[in-house]
């Protein structure tokens, strides 16, 4: 009985794993991301300078990133214009809205901008 109970105890955590990994797949979507922003209420903000932009393509610098494309930025930029509590955390940072360059969402809601 208990190898039982141990096999479906298995078979359950796999399952919650791998609806947990699709749910995450799509929040950091340009659509996905977007949302978030436009919604983001949370206190666990990080927020990163990058120096690289995408540019070198050397994405396992800690200062850089894979950039996302124009017209994601302007849609990551126009989802934060409408959200002014996060607007003003960002900028009680030093953060200015046309100097965000990506935004990415963490499996624990949290939410990392990046700006140049």
């Amino acid at each position: 009985m208990n190898r039982v109970a141990a096999i479906a105890s298995a078979v359950a955590t796999l399952a919650f794993a791998d609806a947990d990994r699709a749910e995450s797949l799509d929040m950091n979507t340009p659509s996905g991301i977007e949302l978030t922003l436009r919604s983001f209420r949370g206190g666990n903000l990080d927020v990163r300078q990058v120096y690289d932009h995408g540019g070198s393509g050397n994405i396992g610098d800690p200062k850089s990133f894979a950039a996302r494309s124009l017209n994601d930025i302007q849609m990551i930029r126009a989802a934060i214009a409408v959200n002014k509590p996060l607007v003003h955390q960002l900028n009680a940072r030093g953060v200015l809205l046309g100097n965000i360059v990506n935004a990415d969402q963490a499996a624990d809601g949290g939410i990392t901008v990046y700006y140049r």
